[in-house]
């Protein structure tokens, strides 16, 4: 079952399938390491292997596409996950386009989507700039363009919830401060 099918992801067109296996997560990995042994280009690996957040994470790029497979256990010994291809393979030199950020700060993704007029993004950034002043300088800019804040700063400084809307349009940003750098997660949806 298709999950995202109007999806950008750090610029790149994305479609996401749902998986869902009798197999063990494992197995759909060797089923993957079997197909993809060969390399794509030459030189090349013929996939790459990882463990992002519990997740076993599978990945080739095969020009013009990247292909990526994630599986985690389910009940009794199967496995769940997602299937994304993603093209072209246009990534080098990246750029947020629309997305207004505190001086300093790194965009760590950018998930753009489009599903049946119902249009979202969630961005993830960090930068070094108190929690405070990333509250603010978001608050003022959406306050700018005729938004409503719906909450307050909190008097703790190593987090702050931001709640806006404007019409059908939602944005929440969720800030949390670890070893000095704030970040940050950007929730916004519009019909």
């Amino acid at each position: 079952m298709i999950v995202g099918e109007g999806i950008s992801i750090n610029g790149l067109p994305t479609k996401i399938w749902e998986l869902s296996s009798a197999q063990t997560p494992e197995e759909v990995l060797s089923y993957y390491r079997k197909e993809w042994r060969n390399p794509a280009v030459p030189d090349g690996p013929g996939y790459i292997e990882e463990e992002v957040g519990g997740w076993q994470v599978i990945s080739r790029s095969e020009d013009p596409h990247l292909y990526t497979v994630q599986v985690v256990e389910s009940a009794m010994g199967s496995s769940e996950g997602f299937l994304a291809v993603s093209m072209p393979m246009e990534l080098v030199g990246y750029q947020s386009a629309g997305f207004a950020m505190p001086a300093g700060s790194e965009i760590l993704s950018d998930v753009v989507s489009d599903d049946a007029g119902k249009r979202g993004r969630v961005v993830q950034f960090k930068n070094s700039q108190s929690i405070e002043a990333n509250y603010n300088f978001y608050l003022k800019r959406y306050l700018a363009n005729g938004w409503a804040e719906l909450s307050h700063l909190p008097a703790d400084r190593n987090k702050a919830l931001l709640l806006m809307n404007k019409g059908s349009g939602e944005v929440s940003i969720v800030f949390n401060r670890l070893e000095n750098e704030s970040y940050g997660v950007l929730v916004e949806s519009h019909d």
